[in-house]
């Protein structure tokens, strides 16, 4: 085993026995619909924000070159602008490339509720993401039921989990897709 596989496994094995009481296999389909316990989704929404502002953190300082990657899967920086307040958010995530295009699932972990950088996007679909420290700006919109059949099978084949996770979730996971919006390398 790798080193790089074995702190995907010792954070995946921490998270999950913090959050659930028990070791997940996040490569894997287990099969459970249950929802999480009020106690589970407490602990999970302490451990979230925790790893977001550490990973945002990392991320801007380093230049993209530390966190770029989460148990073992890729990891951006994408940028709204808050739908209420006006100001940027910036929240890492998981996402799938599709040539061009960049596909990202708001599970917000699987609470009840949309993450709120896909509640921004809805109302301001210009983004700012930054991948390895190279910045982009790109337009985003949700996809419809017809796209989301499409794209689904590739999201839940790069990250098995997002599957398990929308099956125990109460609601459809939105499938946001990036798209380029000025040609590539520029910036603004």
């Amino acid at each position: 085993m790798s080193f790089g596989e074995f702190i995907k496994k010792l954070t995946t094995n921490v998270l999950s026995l913090f959050v659930v009481g028990e070791r997940l296999d996040l490569e894997t389909q287990r099969g459970i619909t249950t929802r999480h316990t009020a106690g589970e989704e407490k602990r999970f929404d302490f451990a979230k924000k925790l790893i977001t502002r550490s990973n945002v953190w990392l991320l801007r300082l380093s230049g993209g070159r530390l966190g770029n990657s989460f148990l073992g899967r890729p990891v951006l920086l994408m940028t709204t602008i808050g739908r209420k307040s006006g100001r940027p958010r910036t929240q890492p995530l998981f996402y799938v490339e599709d040539g061009s295009r960049i596909l990202l699932v708001a599970s917000n972990g699987g609470s009840p509720e949309d993450p709120l950088w896909a509640r921004n996007v809805r109302v301001n679909p210009q983004v700012r993401i930054s991948r390895r420290g190279v910045e982009r700006i790109m337009h985003a919109h949700i996809a419809d039921a017809d796209e989301k059949a499409i794209l689904w099978p590739k999201m839940t084949t790069a990250f098995p989990y997002w599957q398990e996770i929308s099956d125990r979730s109460q609601r459809d996971f939105p499938v946001v897709v990036l798209q380029p919006a000025e040609p590539a390398g520029a910036l603004r």
